[in-house]
C-alpha cells in the first residue's frame, strides 16, 4: 500500500489540489458530456438499485480513477458523482489517484473520505428496540471518517482484517498495511478497538496499531501531528511486509486455490434462486407464508456461501493487494512449482469476474435480507453476515 500521506485532506471543503468537493461537477473529474451520462447512467443505477429500499448514503466527491461495483455491473469515474445514491454492499474502489467522499446516512450522518488503493463497503441490519447497526468493512487501503450524528440506538462499526473500531461520535482514521496489520488515528472522541483477543479503547490524540493476532498497542501523537506518524508508521510497516512478501504471496495464494471451487460451486447453486428472490424482494404484496417457504428452499444455498463468503472476498481484495508489489519485484517466488509471475498473470486475467461475482453474491444476500425482515428472521445461520465469534472479553485503556 502507498499512501501519499505527505498531503492533508482540508476539512473545509476542498479537494487537496484547491478544488471545490461536493458542489459542481468540475471538467477535470467530469470531462465534457459528463451531464448526459448522469442522465442516462441515472437510471441503470436505479434500476440495478430497485431492489436495495432506501440507500445507506450519497456520494459527494469523485477525483481520479474510482470504481462502484453493484450486482455484477462496475461504473467508473466517469459514470459518478456528487448526489449519486450508495447500497448496501455497493463496493467503492479507488486507484492509486483515486479519492471518494461519501456521506453515509443509515445511521445517522457521517462523512467517509476513501483514499487512494482502498476498497470498501457497506453492511448494515436492524437492531433489537430500533436503531441500525452499520460496518464498514475495509478490504484494503485507508478511510477517514468523522461521525457528525448517531441517531437513537445506531451504531458505526469500521472493520479491517486485523481489527474492529466501534465509533462513538468521533473523528478517526483506519490505515491497513500489506503486512495486514491496521492503524487507528483518534483525531477526536472515543474509539472501541477489538482485535487480537483483546477489547481497548481509544481517546483523542492516541493511534492505536492491531497486528493480525496481537495485542492493541496505543502511541501518543507528538503533537497531535497525525499525518507525520502515519507516514512513519507506513514506512516501517512496509519495510515488515518487504521482507516477508514471499511468504504472505504463497500462503494467499494457496488459499485461493484452495477456496475458489467451493466458491464457484457455491456461486452456481446460488445464482439458480437469484430470479425468484429479485421477484420476490421487489414485489408490492407477498404472503409471510410465500416468504417462509422462498427462505426454506433458498436457505441451504445461503447457508453454503456464508460460509465460503468471507474468506474468498478477503482471499480476492488481498491478492489484489499483492500483485500491486510484486509488478514492483517485491515477492517474487514459487508456488508450488509454479513461478509467481504466473499465477498472478492468470489471476489478473480472471480478476474481473472474480470481482463482478463477488458483486452478484453480494446483491443476492441484499435481495435475501428484504425477505428476512418481512418474516421477521435473520441469516441463516444467525446473525450477520461477517459476524467474528464470540464476544472479547479484556479491555484496556489508551
Amino acid at each position: 500500500m502507498k499512501v501519499r500521506f505527505s498531503v492533508r485532506w482540508e476539512r473545509s471543503g476542498q479537494s487537496h489540489d484547491g478544488r471545490r468537493r461536493g458542489g459542481t461537477r468540475e471538467s477535470v473529474s467530469f470531462p465534457c458530456g459528463r451531464p448526459v451520462l448522469s442522465f442516462l447512467l441515472f437510471f441503470a443505477l436505479a434500476a440495478t438499485a430497485a431492489l436495495a429500499a432506501e440507500p445507506v448514503g450519497r456520494i459527494e466527491y469523485v477525483e481520479g480513477e474510482v470504481k462502484l461495483l453493484r450486482d455484477g455491473s462496475t461504473y467508473d469515474t466517469w459514470d459518478l458523482g456528487p448526489g449519486d445514491p450508495l447500497y448496501v454492499m455497493d463496493v467503492i474502489q479507488t486507484g492509486s489517484d483515486g479519492f471518494v467522499e461519501v456521506i453515509l446516512t443509515a445511521t445517522g450522518r457521517s462523512t467517509v473520505r476513501v483514499r487512494e488503493n482502498t476498497a470498501y463497503y457497506v453492511e448494515t441490519e436492524s437492531r433489537t428496540g430500533g436503531g441500525t447497526r452499520a460496518r464498514l468493512r475495509v478490504l484494503t487501503g485507508s478511510v477517514e471518517t468523522a461521525v457528525n450524528q448517531l441517531t437513537a440506538g445506531s451504531t458505526l462499526d469500521v472493520e479491517t482484517r486485523s481489527a474492529t473500531f466501534g465509533v462513538r461520535g468521533t473523528e478517526f482514521d483506519v490505515l491497513t498495511a500489506p503486512d495486514e496489520s491496521s492503524l487507528l488515528g483518534v483525531r477526536s472522541g472515543r474509539v472501541e478497538i477489538t482485535g487480537g483477543g483483546r477489547q481497548a479503547r481509544a481517546e483523542a490524540g492516541v493511534a492505536v496499531e492491531v497486528q493480525p493476532d496481537g495485542v492493541p498497542e496505543g502511541y501518543q501523537i507528538p503533537d497531535g501531528d497525525f499525518d507525520r506518524f502515519y507516514e512513519q508508521w507506513v514506512n516501517i510497516r512496509l519495510q515488515a511486509f518487504r521482507s516477508g512478501a514471499a511468504t504472505f504471496i504463497q500462503a494467499y495464494a494457496r488459499r485461493f486455490n484452495d477456496t475458489d471451487p467451493t466458491f464457484q460451486s457455491a456461486y452456481t447453486e446460488l445464482m439458480r434462486h437469484r430470479d425468484r428472490l429479485r421477484a420476490a424482494s421487489e414485489a408490492d404484496t407477498t404472503s409471510r407464508g410465500e416468504d417462509m417457504r422462498l427462505r426454506t428452499d433458498v436457505s441451504p444455498a445461503m447457508i453454503r456461501m456464508r460460509s465460503i463468503l468471507p474468506l474468498y472476498e478477503d482471499t480476492v481484495y488481498r491478492l489484489r493487494e499483492l500483485h500491486r508489489f510484486h509488478r514492483e519485484g517485491i515477492g517474487t517466488t514459487t508456488i508450488d512449482g509454479r513461478s509467481s509471475t504466473d499465477f498472478f498473470r492468470e489471476f489478473a486475467e480472471r480478476e474481473g469476474r472474480l470481482l463482478s461475482r463477488l458483486s452478484e453474491v453480494r446483491t443476492v444476500f441484499r435481495m435475501y435480507s428484504v425477505i428476512e425482515q418481512r418474516s421477521f428472521g435473520g441469516l441463516p445461520g444467525g446473525g450477520s453476515l461477517f459476524d467474528g465469534g464470540s464476544p472479547l472479553n479484556n479491555s484496556r485503556d489508551f
